[in-house]
């Protein structure tokens, strides 16, 4: 667990910021009607994870900027509290500003001391803990205003890059045992042949209460965000922001894509997440004895599969009806969705508004 430092202990609490606003349109049609912070995996939504992984670091006060369908996020945690012992509190957004944007309307939250902002859709075992420690020693012995987690990745293309003073070939971080992390430079998504590392950055960061002195007005900058235009700004006025190297044992993805959403339960069940989940499988579900389960699945409440039906390499959220002699492989079902008799479904993601459609499409 987090050891406040003085500075924390004085403010009150160490606190974290969940950015939950983002439409998640990749994912859709299932963020059409379900907001991508609480799509379901490994038994929970994706940002109860979140929450529950800052509690266990010791990070129980959280703000969390919302927007597409804010208020089935707000329904979702409302008795929060109580039943998880984490005070959270939300900030609807009617227009989105950018990242930036977003920590600027929760400024008056954050800015009482450290502060943790971490994405809402993110599925991620880091260590908290490990990266605050790291942060306030910079902090310490550089003024460090940010510091944010880093990994090594294959395909730089998908990610924002990172420089640090280490990987410069005269580096000459020698004055103290942080100046190596210095960040001195970003690319954002470039061709593998153009990247200037293989380091990614996570978007998990911790934030001093000065950086949002650097963020301008809304007036000014209506959209804002942190890796484009904040930690830029940053670098151009010599503010020390670093980035820490995360275990490659640690697990992170973002959940962004039908393709990572399966990748990520198949990692789940074969124990690469070390996270708290619930059986994939529900107890709650009904599924016939005939059913055939093949490769990772998990499947939701009160969901009902019929005689004879197939299902390989799926989530099927809770509240579905899969007749009999269906074969389903490689598919994301949605909540209250009806599959028909005898119907085959490959490399899918359906609702039921939009199931009509899909099919056509097959």
């Amino acid at each position: 667990m987090l050891q406040l430092s003085a500075m924390d202990e004085k403010n009150n609490s160490l606190r974290a910021m969940v950015l939950a606003a983002g439409v998640g349109s990749r994912l859709a049609p299932l963020t059409d009607n379900v907001p991508k912070p609480i799509v379901n995996i490994g038994g929970r939504t994706i940002m109860d994870h979140i929450l529950l992984l800052l509690k266990k670091h010791g990070i129980s006060n959280v703000i969390s900027n919302t927007h597409h369908l804010a208020d089935k996020i707000h329904q979702h945690f409302e008795n929060l509290d109580k039943e998880a012992g984490i005070e959270i509190q939300f900030l609807k957004e009617e227009t989105l500003s950018g990242v930036a944007g977003g920590i600027r309307r929760c400024s008056d939250f954050l800015k009482g001391g450290t502060a943790c902002i971490i994405m809402g859709d993110a599925l991620t075992d880091v260590d908290l803990t490990k990266l605050y420690k790291a942060h306030k020693q910079a902090v310490e012995e550089n003024g460090c205003l940010a510091t944010m987690g880093m990994m090594e990745v294959e395909d730089s293309s998908q990610f924002g890059v990172i420089v640090t003073e280490s990987m410069l070939p005269d580096s000459n971080a020698t004055a103290n045992e942080t100046a190596k992390n210095r960040v001195v430079q970003f690319q954002e998504k470039p061709k593998a042949e153009d990247a200037l590392s293989s380091w990614a950055n996570t978007g998990i960061y911790f934030f001093e209460p000065e950086i949002y002195n650097f963020i301008p007005s809304e007036q000014d900058a209506p959209k804002y965000d942190v890796a484009h235009d904040l930690f830029p700004r940053l670098l151009e006025e010599g503010k020390f922001i670093q980035a820490v190297k995360i275990d490659k044992s640690t697990y992170w993805a973002d959940l962004g894509t039908p393709k990572q959403y399966l990748q990520s339960v198949k990692d789940i069940a074969e124990g690469r997440v070390k996270l708290d989940f619930k059986p994939a499988i529900s107890e709650a579900a009904k599924i016939d004895g005939t059913v055939a389960l093949e490769g990772f699945n998990e499947i939701g409440d009160n969901t009902q599969v019929e005689k004879n039906v197939k299902i390989k390499n799926c989530v099927i959220w809770s509240n579905v009806v899969i007749k009999e002699g269906s074969k389903l492989e490689n598919c994301i079902i949605g909540p209250d969705t009806v599959i028909e008799a005898n119907t085959e479904l490959n490399d899918k993601v359906l609702v039921q508004d939009s199931l009509k459609k899909n099919l056509t499409e097959a």
